[in-house]
């Protein structure tokens, strides 16, 4: 499981985290320069089983994307 300070985007950039919901393994996709970038990403990446975030340098999640 990523920590909170994993989960936090190089200094003005926007960070897409996978989460597979059934195994709960976690991974970062990457880092994006614009939060409508890594949104679309996340966007794309989301299903079923499968969750996306969207996380702002600070570490907030912004966006959520998939399903449980």
């Amino acid at each position: 499981m990523l920590s909170k300070d994993e989960l936090k985007s190089v200094r003005g950039k926007f960070r897409v985290v996978g989460v597979d919901t059934f195994d709960h393994s976690d991974w970062i996709k990457g880092d994006y320069d614009t939060k409508e970038e890594a949104i679309r990403i996340a966007e794309k990446d989301g299903e079923k089983m499968l969750k996306t975030y969207v996380y702002d340098d600070k570490g907030n999640c912004i966006e959520d994307f998939g399903e449980f």
